[in-house]
């Protein structure tokens, strides 16, 4: 249905643990990222109907674990619990427990369409050149549009990748394939990544400017800390940091073939969630777009000085949130198997949207 269960090539890597020949409209919707407060409040928040008590219809609230620090499952809607797609993916590759490869990967915060990122990139490249060499770094595609981010990490000597736009079928082939190939990921926030090296027995470490996204408040960063221990710091302790991420993404309860075709609503073929996804799925995302569009912003956090500076005053049509609105439109679900697993170089030219 919801065009979200195919971000990041989640239901492509679903299919391809299944031994489907290509992706297929899932009944329900998917949780499509790690994150540190429920998922039924924070993925499925614009469709609050799929929660509430007396829906009955045939959809799931599909997250990745019940055993996770960021949520209690009992005090929330029914969810049924599947585990993460990429621990799936690398799965199916056979990488789950496949020797490290070589050097640093570094994923930096990245901001989305719209909601930017606040942070000095220039300082944050030279510190972690100087504490880990030259490594690669995976810029977000909304982020690698920004030549002056890019350049950078770039001068500070690190190669430049991205990893495609979430609409991009590849993602996740491309980021399984990359954190298999490194010997360490690090970030300067805790972040889904992390997770998934953690998991996959990397060396993972969090640390450095944690940078601020728009209207963000510094005691949420804080929180993570506190919750997540075993993965912050320079140097963590594996084998912790490894339990703490197979609980986070449900990676020791992966489901048999068999319970995730029912889970999906694979188990036959169904003409509903087809026709949802391409007919009654776009209207109800552009009522959502609507909505959120009309809502009042938050205010933003006030510096360090105490100053507050001005809201920008918005005038003609907001091209990000075109954008952004936009990335929801149902597009084709192409073949099972990614066309590509490797990251995609950032050479100096702007990636095309």
């Amino acid at each position: 249905m919801e065009s979200q269960n195919h971000y990041y090539g989640h239901s492509r890597a679903f299919a391809h643990y299944l031994g489907e020949d290509r992706p297929r409209h899932i009944a329900g919707l998917v949780q499509h990222g790690w994150t540190a407060l429920s998922p039924v409040t924070t993925h499925f928040r614009d469709f609050p109907w799929l929660a509430s008590p007396t829906y009955r219809g045939p959809n799931r609230l599909l997250v990745w674990s019940h055993r996770s620090r960021a949520w209690d499952p009992a005090s929330s809607a029914p969810t049924t619990a599947v585990g993460a797609p990429f621990a799936y993916e690398a799965v199916s590759r056979g990488l789950e427990n496949g020797p490290r490869g070589e050097g640093a990967v570094i994923l930096p915060v990245h901001g989305i369409e719209t909601q930017a990122i606040s942070g000095d990139h220039h300082a944050a490249a030279r510190r972690w050149f100087d504490s880990e060499g030259p490594s690669t770094v995976s810029i977000y595609w909304s982020d690698a549009r920004d030549e002056r981010l890019v350049d950078a990490y770039r001068e500070a000597g690190h190669r430049c990748v991205t990893l495609g736009a979430r609409t991009d079928p590849d993602f996740l082939a491309r980021l399984v394939g990359l954190i298999a190939s490194s010997a360490r990921v690090v970030s300067n926030r805790l972040s889904t990544p992390v997770v998934y090296a953690a998991w996959l027995g990397r060396s993972v470490g969090v640390y450095g400017d944690p940078m601020l996204l728009d209207s963000e408040d510094q005691s949420a960063l804080e929180r993570l800390e506190r919750k997540w221990p075993e993965l912050y710091g320079y140097e963590t302790d594996d084998d912790a940091a490894r339990a703490v991420a197979t609980d986070e993404l449900g990676a020791g309860d992966l489901l048999a073939p068999d319970a995730l075709r029912r889970a999906l609503g694979w188990e036959r073929r169904r003409v509903a969630p087809f026709a949802r996804h391409w007919t009654t799925s776009p209207v109800e995302r552009a009522l959502v777009n609507v909505r959120r569009r009309s809502a009042p912003a938050p205010a933003a956090p006030k510096p360090v000085g105490g100053e507050q500076k001005p809201a920008p005053v918005s005038s003609g049509i907001d091209l990000a949130w075109l954008r952004a609105a936009t990335s929801y439109l149902p597009r084709p679900l192409g073949g099972a198997r990614a066309s590509s697993s490797q990251p995609i170089e950032l050479d100096g030219s702007a990636p095309a949207a």
